[in-house]
């Protein structure tokens, strides 16, 4: 039975392996397994390659950080893309000069992109001065109201769906670790 399981273990760690463009090494030697083989586990919708990975890596997980500034780069573009469309067209519409709805054209374009690059800085300083703000409150809460704190965290997850048991064991489990 043993036997069985290595083989389908290594037949599925070469296969992950193969699909990334890497030789595979020995199943004894996935402590050396690229972080990325989880992720294409994942897309690939590969359960055997993601517990194969799980069960013999010896490292550190790393997940997508990437996508941070995804939703304002879209955001700022189209916009940008947009307002310079509208003054090139209002000026070409205006018998402007060519040269004269260019320099609108590329003025209006250095203009959003400053004016989205401090926005963006601007309330993501806000947010992140915000959340550092709860942070501290919560943590002023814990230590001097402990009772407290440990009851709404239980609400919260019960909220969440946990049943009333086993949320209570989990926060008086963690209630125990200072900086948890």
């Amino acid at each position: 039975k043993n036997y069985k399981r290595t083989i389908k273990i290594e037949t599925s760690h070469k296969k992950l392996m193969e699909s990334n463009n890497m030789s595979a090494p020995p199943v004894e030697s996935t402590s050396l397994l690229n972080n990325n083989l989880a992720r294409k586990a994942y897309e690939g919708d590969d359960t055997e390659a993601s517990r194969v990975y799980h069960e013999n890596k010896t490292n550190t997980e790393q997940h997508q950080t990437e996508g941070g500034m995804l939703k304002p780069l879209i955001f700022g573009g189209l916009d940008g893309i947009l307002t310079a469309f509208a003054i090139v067209a209002g000026s070409a519409g205006g018998a402007l000069s060519p040269k004269i709805v260019l320099i609108l054209g590329f003025s209006n374009i250095f203009a959003d992109a400053l004016s989205m690059g401090v926005g963006e800085f601007l309330s993501s300083k806000a947010e992140n001065e915000w959340i550092l703000s709860e942070r501290e409150r919560e943590k002023w809460e814990m230590e001097n109201y402990p009772e407290g704190e440990i009851q709404e965290m239980i609400e919260i997850y019960v909220e969440r769906g946990m049943s009333k048991d086993d949320a209570t064991v989990v926060i008086q489990i963690m209630s125990k670790y200072k900086d948890f």
